[in-house]
């Protein structure tokens, strides 16, 4: 990180005068969209004036300034995590509210499409067009979601949005009226759902079933973006703020106690996480539903951005602690919020069930991640000796895949990590309507991303005789990763100006043994179009896995937005198989940067009922999609099973 620190220490030196200015506008906004949020209550205005920096002056601001600056933060920090729980925990309730009748009409969909094309009114695509007109007419509906004065705040602030509005403004402009003469509307289809019997015309089965798809979508987005704002964005970002208000202020307070240089360099490095600070808010301001995103909030630049930021506060923490400690023992701790050291609890968190159970010693760790380069180069010798047998691909596919299986077993005994896995008790009722054999319905499980270690485990879950009874498969089968390139690059060394990673080859021999001998998509290796639209072709004959998030988690509450372009590629009638798995996060931990403090462990992998894409996903028009509805319903459904509501959820 030495040289991307200093890369950032002289851009916040050369840029000193723009961060006051956007940090102080900054500051003054999110205070003022604080107190509509019921912070501060009963306090005058006036007590809840930011004090500016004074660029001009030195120092740019004075000791009255910062104990007022930290004070106001402070406030506000010590009312997030009660107002977060009360938020998910409602907008929960509405999810769960809303999730039974759309799994219900899920089910009827399928029976009714069945009918559809075994009565000769058309074909699957036919009924999906036909479905489609009266999904948008839902889309479009009023939002039944209204907002209370502080989310309104945060929408107006650009940092959140409202359920489902993205798709109305979007459907506003489409509006195509189903073709009112068409005779198939008036057919009448039945269906069975646990015992209850109905019958009614297609048009009014067909609006019924995306009412309620609509309602999930909007209690779904709800949750998620609730979710984005006041976990993702407001309690991490306050956490940093408080800190670093708090590390500016001790550094002002110990001028005549440490040495000035000392000094000099912890206000720089302050500057630097103010920097960042506003980086990151500059994050959440993006459109979401832009295809390319212009900066960090979907993928892996911005997991980089959080997690440097967490590893500057501790460093500076550690640092300013070490400086009180030796020049100044009597001036207050500053010490790091529980979000940031880990040590936060309540609702929405780990469940207790999963996680850690145990630590190793530094020698111990060292002789099972020895052992775990080993297992690496054993399975890339197997992968490259049947990349020379010259087998048929499906031969090489299955070769490969039991290789993996056979890495991801001893990798987990290796570092001590038990699976479970889990399926949803309402899993098999959607299922019994769908075929998700091997040569059915096009599947693409759909998995949370935190760690390095959901590679194993995932390899474990498919293999699991839970998840193979649920999908009806007789035996494992091997999927087809949509992979980004160079995942080993990071663990690369060069030797005579040759690059090697774990598996003994170059990240581009990795890739392409992926790609050739797994049978895998990798982003980085199509010359001929779109790599999603090559994984779309991929799955008419085998499952796929998709890691929506695109990157792995920074801090352990950190469930970023799914890929919303990625859907825009996919088949409608794909379906999707979102998978949790709990505790993961802690056995391995993205910060600090480079960590390899692994810890044996438990993780259960809880599989959510089936998603069909063609009751969710948004109809096929080029407003739609990006399809930012249907991807923040994954995020949620991953919310909702990843941590722990509470007992009273």
């Amino acid at each position: 990180m030495a040289s991307d620190l200093e890369q950032g220490l002289a851009e916040a030196r050369e840029n000193l005068g723009e961060i006051f200015a956007r940090y102080d506008e900054a500051a003054v906004e999110l205070i003022r969209i604080a107190r509509l949020d019921g912070h501060f209550a009963g306090r005058a205005e006036a007590d809840l004036e930011w004090p500016a920096y004074r660029p001009d002056e030195d120092p740019p601001i004075d000791l009255p300034g910062l104990e007022r600056r930290a004070a106001l933060i402070a406030e506000i920090s010590a009312g997030i995590p009660p107002r977060r729980e009360r938020r998910l925990s409602d907008a929960y309730g509405r999810y769960g509210e809303t999730r039974p009748a759309y799994l219900r009409s899920v089910r009827r969909f399928l029976q009714v499409q069945r009918q559809f094309v075994a009565h000769g009114a058309g074909d699957e695509r036919e009924f999906g067009e036909l479905y489609g007109a009266v999904y948008i007419e839902a889309l479009g509906r009023e939002d039944p979601l209204p907002l209370d004065e502080g989310e309104a705040a945060l929408v107006e602030f650009k940092v959140a949005r409202a359920p489902l509005a993205h798709a109305a403004a979007v459907v506003e402009k489409l509006r195509p009226a189903p073709a009112a003469d068409d005779p198939r509307w008036e057919a009448v289809y039945e269906w069975s759902i646990d015992g209850e019997r109905g019958e009614a015309p297609l048009r009014e089965l067909l609006t019924g079933i995306a009412g309620d798809v609509v309602d999930f979508l909007a209690a779904g987005e709800h949750l998620a973006i609730r979710y984005n704002t006041f976990s993702n964005f407001i309690w991490f970002g306050i956490s940093v703020w408080k800190t670093v208000c708090e590390l500016e202020l001790l550094a002002a307070r110990l001028r005549g106690h440490a040495p000035g240089k000392w000094l000099d360099s912890l206000e720089e490095h302050v500057r630097l996480a103010q920097a960042l600070l506003l980086r990151f808010l500059q994050a959440h301001l993006e459109d979401p539903a832009q295809i390319r995103p212009k900066d960090y909030w979907y993928g892996q630049r911005y997991s980089y951005l959080t997690r440097d930021m967490i590893d500057l506060t501790r460093g500076l923490v550690r640092n300013a602690e070490r400086l009180r400690a030796r020049y100044a023992e009597e001036l207050p701790a500053v010490g790091l919020p529980p979000l940031l050291d880990g040590t936060s609890s309540g609702k929405w968190h780990e469940y207790a069930h999963v996680g850690p159970k145990g630590e190793y010693s530094r020698l111990a760790r060292a002789r099972r991640l020895l052992k775990w380069v080993r297992l690496f180069r054993r399975t890339g010798r197997v992968k490259k000796r049947i990349d020379r047998s010259q087998r048929p691909e499906g031969e090489r596919y299955t070769a490969a895949w039991e290789a993996n299986l056979e890495w991801a077993r001893d990798t987990l005994e290796n570092f001590g990590i038990t699976v479970s896995v889990t399926i949803d008790p309402d899993f098999a009722d959607v299922a019994r309507e769908l075929d998700l054999g091997p040569k059915g319905r096009k599947v693409v499980f759909f998995p949370t991303h935190q760690t390095l270690l959901d590679h194993p485990v995932l390899y474990r879950a498919l293999e699991s005789e839970e998840l193979l009874a649920a999908m009806g498969w007789s035996a494992t089968v091997p999927c087809c990763l949509l992979s980004r390139g160079r995942l080993l690059s990071q663990t690369a060394v060069k030797v005579k100006g040759r690059e090697f990673s774990l598996i003994g080859v170059s990240p581009e021999e990795t890739d392409r043994l992926a790609e050739e001998v797994d049978g895998y998509v990798v982003l980085s290796r199509d010359e001929g179009g779109s790599p999603t639209r090559r994984f779309a072709r991929v799955i008419e004959d085998r499952p796929g896995v998709v890691y929506g998030a695109g990157t792995t988690s920074a801090f352990d509450l950190q469930v970023l937005p799914m890929q919303h372009a990625l859907f825009a590629h996919l088949p409608q009638d794909v379906v999707f198989v979102p998978v949790a798995f709990r505790g993961i996060h802690a056995l391995w931990p993205k910060c600090p940067r480079g960590n390899v403090n692994l810890r044996p462990g438990h993780v259960e992998v809880h599989v959510s009922p089936p998603v069909p894409g063609e009751t969710t996903l948004l109809p096929r028009r080029r407003a739609l999609r990006t399809q930012l509805e249907p991807a923040t319903l994954f995020q949620a459904i991953h919310i909702a099973t990843l941590l722990d509501p509470g007992e009273e959820s």
